[in-house]
């Protein structure tokens, strides 16, 4: 029992608080003083003694007019809120759209991409905010359910399914013979996708209880996209806008590069020093990158389209929710940020479903990386449509290798809920974005110092092994790629058989190294390989499918659920294979449809700039430097040359 005996003259209270039968404590407790003001501070703030006082003088004077005025405004404000607001979203777009139309009478094709971004914005806002509210109850009970309750009762009958996935696979291949009826070698890759296919089911876990509805109905997607954005004219075009406008809108990194680091980043005109510094060039891309990212995930614009995209892949593909949506995330999240959307059903996921989210990672690229190998002079087109078409192809191969044999407890995307962004504001959005992203960008490079020290470590062992039985020569690349160079020839580098060990080279050092040191040397040999090789070798490249990955998506996941750890460890290795052949599967799709590809758009050195090589050698060569092969203007191998550079 506790009793009060009132206040002490010093400002404190005593309370007798009884502990038994005749024990009595009597505690003291301080009280504030009776005139003390609250600050408008919160709790956590209160440590804070420091703080100056809030002045509440009453305002006199002329400027307690102004004050009044002030105060009334605000109330007005504060009362007529809500059609204020909307006066101000009236107001800005009819200036939007008076705006656009200006813009389309000038120059209908620039404004174009605008347009058709506005009336995809029209067309949601109708769905959302009329047709869904009033008619979307009537619409789905009435019509809708119905509907799918009779599809699928003429769909669970096997010769209807039968008839469709036949009439698929005929319209297909006559797609096929005719589109290469000029260029039978393109057919080729069909014969690495069959091989691929044959190879996962043979070393399923459970070949017999592969649902084939996710396999046939995730490599026809991805056969689909490959036809949008790489054949049909008009969306082959727009696909190609949309890389270019890509590609300028992350250029826009060069100022805040060249402003930091200065010459580092924008040397002077020399041909040894024409890309820069490494660190300080193409990689920074990932910081301006990340900020972007964070900021779209701010506004909530990513978790809408990632539940859309989500929402096709799961009624096409019959796949759950978290796999979908892991699967979509990963086109611009990339293996580590894309399984946070899902962090809290990764407990509650099947073994299946978590390697479906592990192949998913290792078959795609972080968005912000995919800026890195854009800046290294890889086509944006064949990478924007790798990371796309990887996508269902991900699922179809992670569901023939590790087939569903447990049922799912989330199987409905909109159960699935995405927060927003914990940031207050935009700002402070964007500067944690870049912050993040210095992570990364320091991880990249510290990676690529161990791994290049380590293949020069590994190229030197096994030449010493080599020149010990009399073969000199041996490196870590060669023999990696004789073991790659039936699966690049299947996959359609076939013209020449040096051609094909270099891109098999490039897969090896893509699997056991990692994907960016691949794309630097698919940069330096560039000139060597025909442009379809380079294609092919781009596509199948395209993927964080390495050794490497296991330990970054082990750690990641198993942070996210601890007690999957051991589930995590055993279908990892299954999992990076997995992710292997979808790459090389999108890469078979590519060599089959693109009838022209593109080279390689990295700079070349044969351009005119000083080499400072040519000129020493010029200098000081023994023999008369009348004739030698340089990019230096004839101007600046005079003696002049020190004033002009």
């Amino acid at each position: 029992m506790v009793t009060l005996n009132g206040d002490l003259p010093n400002g404190t209270e005593k309370i007798n608080v009884h502990c038994g039968d005749d024990h009595v404590t009597a505690l003291t407790i301080p009280l504030g003083l009776p005139d003390e003001k609250l600050s408008p501070v919160s709790s956590s703030e209160n440590f804070d003694t420091d703080r100056p006082e809030f002045i509440d003088e009453e305002i006199t004077g002329p400027m307690r007019h102004v004050a009044a005025i002030q105060e009334g405004i605000s109330r007005a404000l504060e009362k007529n809120a809500k059609y204020v607001r909307w006066l101000v979203l009236l107001t800005l777009l009819i200036g939007y759209h008076v705006y656009l139309g200006f813009a389309i009478r000038h120059d209908f094709q620039k404004a174009e991409a605008i347009m058709i971004l506005t009336i995809l914005v029209w067309i949601g806002a109708v769905y959302y905010y009329v047709l869904k509210p009033h008619f979307g109850d009537r619409v789905y009970f009435n019509y809708y359910l119905p509907f799918e309750q009779k599809f699928d009762s003429i769909w669970n009958w096997l010769i209807i399914r039968l008839g469709f996935y036949l009439l698929v696979v005929a319209a297909i291949a006559t797609f096929l013979a005719f589109d290469t009826y000029g260029d039978r070698n393109r057919l080729m890759g069909l014969c690495g996708f069959a091989f691929f296919i044959i190879f996962m089911f043979v070393f399923s876990t459970n070949p017999a209880r592969i649902n084939w509805r996710p396999v046939a109905w995730g490599f026809f997607i991805q056969f689909i996209l490959g036809l949008i954005v790489l054949r049909w004219e008009w969306g082959s075009s727009k696909f190609h806008q949309a890389s270019d406008l890509i590609v300028t809108f992350l250029d826009y990194t060069n100022n805040g590069t060249i402003f930091v680091y200065g010459f580092l980043a924008d040397p002077p005109n020399i041909c040894e020093m024409k890309d820069g510094v490494f660190a300080f060039t193409s990689v920074q891309v990932v910081i301006y990158f990340g900020a972007i990212v964070a900021l779209l995930y701010f506004y909530g614009i990513m978790q809408v389209v990632l539940k859309k995209m989500a929402w096709f892949m799961q009624i096409t593909l019959g796949t759950t929710a978290t796999e979908s949506l892991n699967s979509c995330a990963c086109i611009f999240l990339g293996q580590s940020e894309a399984p946070l959307l899902i962090k809290p059903y990764l407990e509650k996921m099947t073994a299946s479903e978590i390697h479906a989210v592990m192949t998913s990672g290792f078959s795609c690229i972080a968005g912000s990386l995919l800026a890195a190998y854009i800046a290294l002079g890889a086509q944006p087109t064949y990478l924007l449509s790798s990371t796309v078409m990887s996508a269902p192809g991900s699922l179809a191969c992670s569901k023939i290798m590790f087939p569903e044999t447990e049922k799912s407890q989330l199987s409905n995307v909109e159960e699935l809920e995405l927060p927003p962004g914990e940031q207050t504001n935009a700002l402070e959005c964007i500067s944690n974005g870049a912050v993040a992203a210095v992570e990364l960008v320091m991880a990249i490079i510290a990676n690529l110092i161990v791994f290049l020290a380590l293949l020069a470590f590994l190229d030197n062992v096994i030449g010493y092994l080599g020149e010990l039985l009399g073969y000199p020569g041996w490196t870590f690349e060669l023999i990696i790629g004789y073991i790659f160079f039936p699966l690049a020839y299947i996959m359609g580098v076939n013209q020449n058989t040096t051609e094909t060990l270099k891109v098999a080279q490039l897969m090896g050092t893509k699997t056991a190294l990692n994907e960016f040191i691949a794309y630097r040397h698919l940069k330096d040999m560039r000139n060597e390989l025909s442009p379809r090789a380079q294609m092919i070798a781009t596509y199948a490249l395209c993927g964080f499918s390495n050794f490497s990955s296991i330990g970054i998506q082990l750690g990641v996941l198993g942070g996210m659920a601890p007690k999957r750890k051991a589930l995590l460890s055993r279908i990892a290795p299954r999992a990076l294979l997995a992710g292997c052949i979808s790459c090389f599967m999108t890469a078979c799709v590519a060599g089959i449809l693109v009838q022209s590809p593109l080279s390689w758009t990295g700079n070349d050195h044969n351009e005119n700039c000083f080499s400072i090589n040519d000129y020493i050698k010029h200098n000081h060569s023994a023999t008369t430097p009348a004739v030698f092969t340089s990019t230096v203007p004839s101007t600046l191998i005079t003696g002049q040359f020190k004033t002009e550079l």
